[in-house]
């Protein structure tokens, strides 16, 4: 009898899959910069502390500006004294409507000069845009902040993505919204729910590929995810669930068409059938059609099988060897 191995036609997952690394980051992400020069008077807050929007994470000094605000308030008491004389005598016919124009002129600009210095003092007060957590200060209490220094890094925790890039063949079939697994080193194998966000128009320049932005549910995680974890997402590019499948090896192709060797009920005979194959995985292929579920087939070194002779099963074919019997 013809020695074989056999494998039995079983529904799998042969669908197409990429898995891809990237680092856990906050969707929203501020750098707060100093708008104006002066001495760190204050710091309120350190890394890791949660802000309020509004707050004051630092202040400057401003007593240059203090003092320029309050030259420029007498300036424009003085401009509005002289504009309220000048008004009574155009308005008498006294002087001429341009001498009543300039008074105009210079009350604005006095004014204007008044609002200038009001925002340079409320510059020296550095609040959170947002509700957030610190990230980073880089600043302390007696150190000189000079015009767009950095002093703080702020990062919206209550959302949380990773930002993995794949091939333009990949994104193709992805869409937003479209559900997968992430995997974080930190928590083992276990898989969590996250969602495609949104997929980045334009692939980088250098090496062409795509960013696909996924938001993490935080909801089905006991602890606490945070930024800088690894991420892997699994992303479903083609999607074969619960196909019908058997090893590459159980299938032989002969003048153009795609046999496999089925074995008999009483495990001594073979029969050659036609089967039509689709999506190949991992050394495993989908028939289409031609084979059902449940059957015994013949894999390993089968192109010089002959279905007249008996055979005898020595053991199960497996991917990466054979069981014996």
């Amino acid at each position: 009898p013809q020695s074989i191995l056999t494998s039995t036609a079983q529904k799998r997952d042969l669908s197409d899959v990429r898995t891809i690394s990237a680092p856990v980051v906050a969707y929203q992400r501020v750098y707060i910069t100093a708008r104006i020069s002066g001495q760190v008077m204050a710091v309120n807050f350190e890394e890791g502390d949660r802000v309020r929007r509004g707050q004051i994470l630092a202040r400057l000094d401003t007593r240059r500006q203090q003092a320029q605000l309050r030259n420029a308030q007498a300036t424009l008491k003085e401009a509005q004294l002289h504009f309220d004389r000048q008004k009574n005598l155009f308005e008498q016919e006294v002087i001429t409507p341009v001498e009543f124009e300039n008074a105009t002129v210079a009350l604005e600009r006095a004014q204007a000069e008044v609002e200038l210095w009001k925002v340079e003092v409320d510059l020296g007060e550095i609040t959170a845009p947002i509700d957030a957590v610190v990230a980073a200060k880089l600043v302390e209490p007696g150190t000189t902040a000079n015009v767009n220094d950095r002093l703080f890094t702020i990062e919206d925790h209550n959302l949380l993505v990773v930002r993995p890039a794949l091939s333009e063949l990949d994104v193709a079939s992805l869409k937003k919204g479209q559900e997968l697994e992430l995997y974080f080193d930190v928590f083992g194998d276990e898989p969590y729910p996250g969602k495609i966000r949104r997929i980045f128009p334009s692939a980088d320049g250098i090496t062409r590929l795509f960013t696909v932005e996924v938001e993490i549910d935080q909801t089905s995680i006991d602890q606490p995810v945070k930024p800088g974890y690894l991420a892997r997402s699994r992303f479903i590019v083609e999607e074969r669930r619960d196909v019908i499948s058997v090893p590459k090896e159980a299938i032989v192709e002969k003048d153009g068409k795609n046999l496999v060797f089925v074995l008999s009920d009483d495990k001594e005979r073979i029969s050659r059938r036609e089967v039509t194959t689709g999506a190949e995985r991992d050394g495993w292929v989908e028939i289409v059609s031609g084979l059902e579920e449940g059957l015994e087939v013949a894999a390993g070194n089968i192109a010089n099988l002959n279905e007249e002779r008996p055979v005898r099963v020595t053991g199960t074919f497996r991917r990466f060897g054979f069981r014996e019997e």
